[in-house]
């Protein structure tokens, strides 16, 4: 039994853009059934760190918590209402990290509600907080919608239904009182240098089950000072006056040793919103926390995300890091055009971007370019000066160079989403219910301005796809496959094999020359703006993919898969695939 029972769902892809990229496409038992050398290209982490630092803010004030995170896992309605009947919990909370989480949320709160009608029920997680009093009126089965940092919510939450009082008085809340959706206004924010280290419940079942865990994720700063207008961390509810807090880095490392004992932890992602923060106190705590690393030699990676206008964007300050396990971060650029950058209010400039990509190229830092390609205002010759900042700084030389064609998604509670007036529905098929109705509301699916910037994104956008498809998720398995095949023969008819793996080699370390020609050749053709554009963009993009692929593979990438699958043998193929 449990006072307090947290979930966070599995995620479902709606078939439309997603707010979110690390959808999973495998569950624990198909990861431990692949070769071990298959485990490579699945990054099996996905903690919800918000949930996790509730279970251990409220295991740290005295209550029993069972937190669940069905990444991975996929219950059924039994499953989940005999859960809540055997935990018997006096709270339930139901985690929406991001939109592929709205589903199985809704799934999970009727499940709930089946099990015991009386439990309290909140909804909450990063999705919530700029979509609560929306999700509130959609979902009236949940008691509240919990937004911000949920600590001391839920904290309060627990005293009241503890001692029978008005839990409607607890900051924070969404929730339906006399026939209309009410709320309790901003929520309290904990204090960072005292909470309580997050939970690892995910951790602990991934090693009790077999899957190893050398990935985990924490933070080490809370806020940013910035207000981009993509983002939605300026109206972060409950943060004015205080919009960048810190953790102390003595308190931090402790962790990360502890997370190395206790679970041989060798890679971190800190979710931090600003790793930087601002100023010349952004850069005392990052520097910091690098320092007390290398001062008890810990050895451990690490990915973080900053601004370029950070002090960190510094020789001296970038070798500490390096040195401190950072070997890659992503870097908020956004853009190469000085009037996209306006029109952001990044308060940056295209000389900063620059500055920044030269010198982590030096340092050997892998940039993680944060790249907007396209929003409601972009022109064709904005794009002509993204293409040309693209070059020259370098930032397509990365793992994956056909990531930086994308568009500003015009999130709910983000200032680009009320400027973004052209809008249709997005297509979510499949999608019924409230879930529906939230999911058609979250965003807005807009047109841009300039109906040629439109049709190039049309066009750009499925083939890009494609060959990000192929890059992500086939070209792993092909190679693999080729790799098995030729340990398995050895000898002279594997030596027929490893030209595959070459051809293979050759299509991947070419992809950044491709994207270059690939934009190139679609900014001329919309400056010609011939008629029919985005069939003349599609038929001619599309004939520049094929070619390359002749070249690089000596067949289009289809026929190489089944050539593949022909010269290593179906049955070798197959049992890859799991």
């Amino acid at each position: 039994m449990s006072d307090v029972l947290l979930l966070t769902p599995r995620e479902i892809p709606t078939g439309a853009a997603s707010l979110n990229n690390q959808n999973v496409m495998i569950n624990d038992e198909e990861y431990l059934r692949l070769d071990p050398a298959m485990r490579l290209f699945y990054k099996r982490v996905r903690e919800n760190l918000g949930v996790a630092c509730i279970a251990g803010h409220l295991r740290s004030c005295g209550h029993t918590v069972r937190a669940l995170n069905l990444h991975g896992r996929h219950p059924s309605d039994e499953a989940i209402t005999d859960l809540v009947r055997r935990e018997r919990p006096s709270f339930v909370g139901i985690s929406i990290m991001y939109d592929l989480h709205i589903i199985d949320a809704v799934r999970l709160l009727r499940c709930v509600r089946r099990a015991d009608p009386k439990v309290f029920v909140a909804i909450g997680g990063a999705f919530c907080t700029y979509n609560a009093k929306l999700i509130a009126e959609l979902i009236p089965e949940a008691d509240c919608v919990a937004f911000g940092e949920g600590e001391m919510t839920v904290e309060g939450l627990m005293e009241c239904l503890a001692a029978g009082r008005d839990w409607r008085k607890v900051p924070g809340l969404w929730f339906w009182q006399e026939g209309r959706v009410r709320s309790s206004g901003p929520p309290k924010l904990p204090d960072l240098t005292k909470e309580a280290w997050p939970a690892r419940d995910l951790l602990m079942h991934h090693r009790k089950t077999g899957i190893p865990t050398p990935r985990a994720s924490t933070y080490t700063s809370r806020g940013c000072h910035a207000k981009c207008t993509f983002c939605y961390a300026p109206r972060q509810p409950g943060v004015i006056g205080s919009y960048w807090r810190v953790r102390p880095v003595e308190d931090a490392v402790d962790e990360i040793e502890y997370l190395q004992r206790e679970f041989g932890t060798r890679f971190l992602w800190f979710n931090d919103d600003n790793f930087g923060g601002a100023f010349d106190e952004g850069y005392s705590h990052a520097i910091g926390f690098a320092e007390e690393i290398l001062r008890r030699g810990v050895k451990v990676s690490f990915h973080c995300e900053f601004r370029v206008d950070t002090g960190l964007i510094d020789r001296e300050a970038l070798r500490t890091l390096r040195r401190a396990g950072m070997d890659l971060a992503l870097l908020g650029m956004e853009t190469g055009s000085p009037g996209m950058m306006k029109r952001f209010r990044k308060g940056t400039t295209v000389e900063y971007n620059f500055d920044a990509a030269r010198l982590f190229k030096q340092e050997h830092i892998e940039l993680e370019p944060g790249w907007i390609m396209l929003e409601p205002g972009t022109t064709v010759d904005e794009l002509w000066e993204n293409l040309k900042f693209i070059v020259a700084a370098r930032v397509h030389e990365s793992e994956n160079p056909f990531f930086l064609i994308n568009r500003a998604i015009a999130l709910r509670g983000t200032e680009i989403y009320e400027k973004a007036t052209r809008y249709d529905l997005p297509d979510i098929p499949g999608v019924d219910g409230p879930a529906r109705e939230v999911l058609l509301q979250a965003r807005r699916d807009y047109r841009i301005e300039d109906e040629r910037v439109e049709h190039l994104w049309t066009a750009w956008s499925r083939i890009s796809s494609e060959i990000n498809d192929r890059k992500e998720n086939e070209v792993p398995f092909l190679a693999q496959s080729i790799a098995d095949a030729v340990r398995a023969r050895r000898g002279l008819d594997a030596a027929s094999l490893r030209p595959l793996l070459g051809q293979l080699r050759l299509w991947d370390q070419g992809l950044a020359g491709l994207l270059v020609a690939f934009l190139n050749a679609g900014l001329l053709i919309a400056d010609e703006d011939p008629p029919h554009l985005v069939e003349r963009l599609e038929d001619e993009l599309r004939a520049m993919v094929t070619a390359y692929d002749r070249e690089h593979l000596g067949h289009t990438f289809p026929d190489f898969a089944v050539e593949v699958a022909r010269a290593c043998g179906e049955h070798t193929l197959a049992q890859v695939r799991g």
